[in-house]
């Protein structure tokens, strides 16, 4: 099987609010770890319970950043937060539906993963840090 990692650049996924680096950095790492799972076939549940552990951190992340972004007046709060909210609805959505015997199943859930994270801190999060920058936060 192909193996799909995210790996940590600072030029790239560092976007220069603390926390919130953080976050992804963690997130980044727990994708890894779950991906890493799913590749070496480990028990279900085990793989069930990372993907159960990855959803709560990234629930915890989306309220942090959601309020900062109340606190701070993010004019694309909403829309922001519906994106959140979708993430969410597809992981959670992907972790009911997980069936370790089903390789190409594996291979979509790692992949999915791995874009969600990606695109979360390379393009969701970009317009908002830049915001909060603007603002004097770091």
């Amino acid at each position: 099987m192909q193996k799909f990692h995210l790996a940590w650049d600072e030029s790239r996924h560092t976007l220069g609010i603390a926390s919130i680096d953080r976050q992804h950095h963690a997130l980044i790492d727990m994708v890894n770890a779950l991906v890493d799972a799913v590749e070496r076939n480990c028990d279900p549940e085990q793989i069930r319970s990372q993907m159960a552990k990855l959803i709560r951190f990234t629930e915890e992340h989306f309220t942090h950043e959601e309020e900062i972004m109340l606190r701070h007046g993010f004019p694309e709060r909403e829309k922001h937060a519906l994106e959140h909210q979708e993430v969410l609805h597809k992981a959670v959505t992907m972790m009911e539906d997980f069936k370790p015997d089903d390789a190409n199943r594996v291979v979509l859930v790692t992949a999915f993963l791995i874009d969600c994270a990606e695109n979360h801190i390379l393009h969701d999060d970009r317009e908002l840090t830049l915001f909060l920058q603007e603002k004097g936060l770091r």
